[in-house]
């Protein structure tokens, strides 16, 4: 069921998300609200009355990861180092965002620079999960999807380069798209590898998740079209199950449910997935380049990573990481145009098995297992299918584990237009209904 709807009483609507933000301080989610959200929603109900609607998103509050820029909020990447810069333009996104009638509410807290699978920060510390507070939220995106699962907003925009918004929507049982690679849609967004990073919403439903990404795509929104799973062949990656058995009761339980629905489950073995799990991120490479590029159209930032490491403000943790990528100055080296190359023939392979067993959609879920604690849980290289090979994935929550934690259902699609893949998801999602409500 949607949720990202206008609001009747938008000011009230604003003022109950902001002590909703104010009564869930604990979870570090939020960095900063918006000042201006409350008087946007007074001038936004007035607009409605007068009947003028500024489109689909009218005093729609929504909220933001922290390196995507909201002029003239903040924009730290959650990096004490970064704390004082301010965003001087919209990120294309939040411009389209805003021309929809939403409302900025807040930026989130996120994994410092987003390097991590889970969110914690110099600047906001640990985001915790709203749904078992001892555990993580994930990351990078933590802060977006501890927000949305606590009520602090209906929607909010994070970034995925190898699973940042998937992830943590996986482990607080969201919607989390992860769309098509396209670089357009990254102006306006600090990045960390600029030939992996995308925007994707992180919402309750795919009905949701179909608009925010229209919205930030520049489409038309129009409803999903209906479709039974009767017929539809699912490629079950075997290999991408895990051992983690408290999860694989509720995957097991689901996949029976899409076979009972019509879906036909079809066993598939990928023979480069091990060249996937062993794959270097290319942000390794990418970074430095690409964050010194953004720095330098920052008023008042660092001169460059050089400045950050030596200023030493930011997690001790990743002191090593950053030294690391400051030996990485320059692009097209052999190690970078190899990562190039099986980004290419990833794609290339996983159309290729798709075409030859008739598969719709790949199916697996979405980490190897659940988290169960604030450290850093090794989600395994399932999400790094469609980050490297750069198709669209979405995961869906389907089930609710036994120690009340959700377990997403992660589904890609070698057809570049989303829509393949969210009418296949909106499929899945109606037909394990209530077994997926936390």
């Amino acid at each position: 069921m949607m949720r990202l709807i206008p609001p009747e009483d938008g000011p009230e609507e604003i003022a109950r998300r902001l002590d909703a933000i104010q009564q869930h301080r604990a979870l570090n989610a939020i960095l900063g609200v918006n000042p201006d959200a409350l008087s946007l929603a007074k001038q936004y109900q007035q607009l409605a009355r007068q009947g003028v609607q500024i489109g689909p998103l009218h005093g729609v509050p929504v909220i933001v990861k922290d390196n995507i820029a909201c002029a003239p909020m903040p924009i730290t990447l959650g990096c004490r180092a970064l704390a004082s810069l301010a965003a001087t333009s919209d990120a294309r996104v939040v411009q389209r965002l805003r021309g929809a009638g939403a409302i900025i509410l807040a930026r989130a807290n996120m994994s410092e620079f987003a390097f991590d699978v889970r969110s914690r920060s110099s600047l906001g510390g640990d985001v915790a999960n709203p749904l078992c507070p001892s555990v993580t939220a994930g990351g990078s995106s933590g802060g977006c999807a501890a927000a949305v699962a606590a009520g602090m907003a209906d929607g909010a925009l994070g970034t995925d380069t190898g699973g940042s918004v998937r992830i943590p929507c996986s482990y607080t049982g969201l919607v989390g798209l992860r769309p098509t690679f396209r670089r357009a849609q990254l102006d306006g967004v600090a990045p960390l590898s600029p030939s992996k990073d995308t925007v994707g919403p992180m919402v309750h439903s795919v009905e949701d998740a179909a608009l925010l990404h229209a919205v930030i795509h520049g489409l038309p929104p129009v409803a999903l079209p209906a479709r039974s799973l009767k017929g539809v062949r699912f490629g079950v990656v075997t290999a991408l199950q895990g051992e983690d058995e408290v999860q694989l009761e509720v995957w097991q339980s689901a996949l029976d449910t899409l076979r009972r629905a019509g879906a036909t489950l079809v066993a598939v073995s990928l023979p480069f997935l091990e060249e996937v799990r062993q794959a270097t991120c290319l942000s390794l490479y990418e970074f430095r380049v690409a964050i010194e590029g953004w720095l330098s159209k920052q008023p008042g930032a660092p001169s460059g990573l050089t400045d950050i490491v030596a200023s030493g403000a930011f997690l001790p943790e990743f002191a090593p990481f950053l030294r690391q990528m400051l030996t990485c100055d320059t692009l097209k080296t052999p190690l970078w145009l190899a990562g190039r190359r099986f980004q290419r023939l990833l794609r290339q392979n996983l159309r290729r098995v798709a075409e030859a067993q008739r598969i719709d959609g790949f199916v697996y879920p979405t980490v190897q297992r659940l988290p169960d604690s604030l450290a850093k849980m090794p989600p395994g290289c399932a999400p790094e299918l469609a980050a490297i090979s750069g198709l669209p994935a979405i995961t869906l929550p389907c089930g609710v584990s036994r120690i009340g934690l959700p377990v997403g259902m992660e589904m890609l699609s070698v057809q570049e237009d989303e829509t393949v893949l969210m009418t296949l998801a909106l499929a899945c999602e109606r037909a394990l209904g209530g077994e997926c409500k936390i």
